[in-house]
């Protein structure tokens, strides 16, 4: 398959400086559509890093026929990922686990340097990926996520913040846990 550019992906700055900053060599990135995201954390991991991509590529009930974000792409999503890592060179750092999220995280037992939510957008389906990714953050590691601008995420966010006496930091579309 050709190479497909489709996605969003605000957080390259902020990821990119917590990648290197903290010498990141393990990450965990939920929901990776057709691996933006995914390339651009993987390219800045250092030779032996790996990082690992946790989607179903099914695409969430918005990507679907007659719905508002709709594309015809979505049947082959997964397909499309694969290609473009492929392109990109980095299937040696690229781990794919079609699964989904919740499953995933019964299954994986890597514990991560950074794990990264940006799977699906309601505050039920966020806050339960925080709850079973969570564990996998390494002690002292990086817990952060995508689209700060939903209020569904932020409602998701600081109750899981206040939960867990974790504070919450964000800049534009990016939110990240600090440990207070």
């Amino acid at each position: 398959l050709p190479f497909a550019s489709h996605g969003w992906y605000y957080n390259g700055p902020q990821l990119e400086e917590l990648i290197l900053t903290n010498k990141v060599k393990t990450v965990i990135e939920i929901g990776c559509w057709l691996g933006t995201s995914t390339r651009h954390m993987a390219s800045n991991l250092p030779k032996g890093g790996r990082l690992y991509a946790v989607d179903h590529w099914k695409g969430s009930g918005e990507h679907q026929p007659g719905q508002p974000y709709w594309i015809p792409e979505v049947s082959k999503l997964y397909e499309y990922f694969l290609s473009n890592v492929i392109h990109a060179g980095l299937t040696d750092k690229i781990i794919p686990v079609r699964m989904d999220s919740l499953e995933a995280a019964k299954e994986l037992t890597v514990k991560a340097d950074l794990v990264y939510i940006d799977a699906s957008h309601d505050t039920p389906s966020v806050y339960a990926d925080m709850l079973a990714w969570y564990p996998h953050v390494r002690k002292g590691g990086i817990f952060c996520g995508d689209d700060w601008t939903f209020a569904s995420v932020q409602l998701a966010v600081n109750a899981f913040a206040a939960q867990h006496d974790l504070k919450v930091k964000a800049s534009g579309n990016f939110w990240q846990l600090i440990q207070e």
